[in-house]
């Protein structure tokens, strides 16, 4: 019996690979996707659809303070931990069935089992060997243990832990830069806990606009999350009464006595890969790719979590190159735009950047030109009481070509569409400025923001 060969293997069933091989297959390809854990990979099961679906329990109590402005009582609210880990998990698993069911209604042949390549064309699967012309890495991210004395200690957790307790911590320390610990640090503050974030950067969002990052500070502060920047974790103790923190903040030492430590690394997949087999570096951080998603080796892609530094690790990134991968692995000419890649954040208030910000622009050479229109001077943001909302625009002053449009507020994550397809179809200040935006949205203060760029807002004083 002849040796099957695929036109293309996937080797992870995450937010990456899954899309890559549905794409290959509605191009004609003979595809299989290997997955050693669960379809769906660490976003579904582990990381952006159960944070996701905890923020929106925790932004629904969010809202109730907005309700009894509006009149509306509610004299008792009771947080069932539990029941909403048990709707969370049904959701999981019935996404799930939806992944298995497209791969198989596309007809890619699911390979469970760790994949391993062993030579040119080759890949061996749980001992069993296979055949391809084509391979797509998309194995995903994995968690790191976090650099601090005593992240040994019992009770210093990752998010995995975090997920599989019946019941949240009474006291806990959030330690590091990752943005994702900021929407855990408030879910956790409104079921109970008292949550403290020390980050060993500046700032909160340090690599974001003045603007975005001083007004996320302030509305976690005013919501009563204890926030401590410029930390540095000195050493941890176990005791009876729990875990003693000794940290360096700024100039000074704080002493904190916690349940639990959460600290949250995440860095590429890549061992067991087999990667020196393929004449690929192992010893990098990531596999670097290309705007087509090569990895310089003919016929191997990779994508996702395993390609990317970690402050890109996001699910929307992972997709969009996946496609592209699979698209070039079937002979079409495809590319993945980075720069319209948007980096979001689901906490209360949203947060959501696409592009450049003003430093980055003058870095790059840019005469840039800013424009900005606060919530709190929009009708439905007056409506919801967005007084820390507002949408930032950075463009080029010479063309006018937006750079960057970075939203605060009700709804960003959705209002970043805008922005994403403005970098995408290279839209102008003019295109913003004259865009008839339905009324009363927040999407209006997008139009004043380009109208400021130009020095013509209609609606800003």
């Amino acid at each position: 019996m002849s040796e099957v060969i695929y036109d293309v293997i996937v080797l992870g069933g995450g937010a990456g690979g899954v899309p890559a091989s549905i794409r290959a297959a509605q191009l004609g390809g003979r595809v299989a996707i290997v997955e050693s854990d669960r379809l769906g990979g660490l976003c579904m099961n582990k990381a952006c659809v159960p944070f996701g679906h905890m923020m929106a329990a925790s932004n629904i109590l969010g809202s109730l303070s907005l309700g009894k402005e509006m009149g509306l009582g509610f004299p008792e609210v009771s947080k069932d931990f539990a029941a909403l880990m048990k709707r969370q998990n049904e959701l999981i698993s019935f996404m799930k069935q939806g992944v298995k069911s497209q791969l198989n209604k596309k007809k890619v042949e699911i390979l469970q089992g760790k994949g391993k390549i062993t030579g040119k064309g080759k890949l061996e699967i749980s001992g069993k060997p296979y055949a391809y012309k084509k391979l797509i890495l998309a194995s995903g991210a994995k968690w790191v243990k976090p650099e601090f004395p005593g992240s040994d200690t019992e009770g210093a957790i990752t998010t995995d832990e975090l997920l599989a307790r019946d019941k949240l911590p009474k006291k806990i320390l959030l330690y590091g830069n990752s943005p994702w610990l900021i929407s855990i640090a408030q879910f956790l503050h409104r079921y109970g806990s008292a949550v403290t974030l020390a980050v060993q950067e500046k700032d909160l969002l340090a690599a974001e606009s003045k603007v975005i990052r001083s007004r996320l500070a302030a509305a976690l502060k005013n919501q009563g999350i204890t926030i401590w920047t410029s930390a540095e974790m000195a050493g941890v103790k176990k005791e009876k009464d729990g875990l003693h923190c000794s940290i360096k903040v700024k100039d000074r030492q704080e002493a904190l006595v916690v349940e639990s430590i959460l600290g949250l690394r995440r860095g590429a997949a890549l061992e067991g890969l087999g990667l020196e087999h393929a004449g690929l570096n192992k010893a990098g951080d990531y596999i670097p790719v290309n705007q087509r998603m090569e990895t310089g080796l003919d016929g191997i892609y990779a994508i996702g979590d395993v390609s990317s530094p970690e402050s890109k690790h996001y699910s929307h990134q992972a997709s969009s190159g996946g496609i592209v991968a699979a698209e070039n692995a079937m002979g079409l000419k495809s590319t993945y735009d980075s720069r319209s890649l948007c980096r979001v954040l689901f906490t209360r208030p949203q947060v959501a950047c696409v592009g450049l910000t003003s430093k980055e622009a003058k870095e790059a050479g840019y005469e840039v030109v800013e424009g900005a229109a606060p919530f709190s001077m929009n009708p439905l943001g007056m409506i919801l009481t967005q007084t820390e909302g507002i949408v930032e625009v950075v463009a080029d002053k010479k063309y006018g070509e937006v750079l960057g449009i970075h939203f605060i507020g009700e709804g960003a994550s959705e209002m970043a569409g805008i922005g994403v397809l403005a970098l995408q179809m290279e839209a102008t200040l003019e295109d913003l400025a004259r865009a008839p935006f339905p009324h009363p949205t927040l999407n209006e203060s997008l139009s004043d923001a380009a109208r400021e760029c130009l020095g013509r807002s209609i609606f800003l004083p």
